[in-house]
């Protein structure tokens, strides 16, 4: 659905994707896909996957934030090692599909745009973040 690469990380060291996930292991297979299709254009080292419509993949925090939520950090990292080029790192930080988890997976958290606003105009108004 969309692509961001970080100004950053250098604008080729990292690639961030969001999909709109319908299958059960498209996080590793849109990873694989994005590190093959990149590698020869850029200096890629990072891929990451995200869900397209509730993590804004522009945004550090939403990014983290699926990254901290979303992830196993064993079943969840891939690690590309192709020949006569660097390594690359892949994070599939989307929610889990029947299948892709062992355990039950929860339904994603969304934050209510007009209480985002209201908690900001109150950290605006009492100087806690500038």
């Amino acid at each position: 659905m969309d692509i961001h690469l970080p100004e950053e990380a250098g604008s080729d060291g990292m690639v961030m994707v969001s999909v709109n996930k319908c299958s059960v292991g498209q996080g590793p297979r849109v990873i694989k896909a994005v590190s093959d299709a990149l590698r020869p254009l850029t200096n890629i080292k990072f891929v990451m996957v995200f869900d397209h419509g509730d993590v804004n993949i522009c945004d550090w925090n939403d990014v983290i934030w699926a990254i901290t939520t979303r992830m196993d950090p064993t079943r969840d990292t891939l690690m590309i090692e192709p020949a006569n080029t660097p390594s690359v790192m892949g994070l599939d930080a989307t929610n889990k599909l029947e299948g892709e988890s062992q355990r039950e997976w929860g339904t994603p958290i969304t934050k209510n745009p007009d209480v985002v606003a209201k908690i900001d105009a109150l950290w605006d108004e009492m100087g806690i973040l500038g």
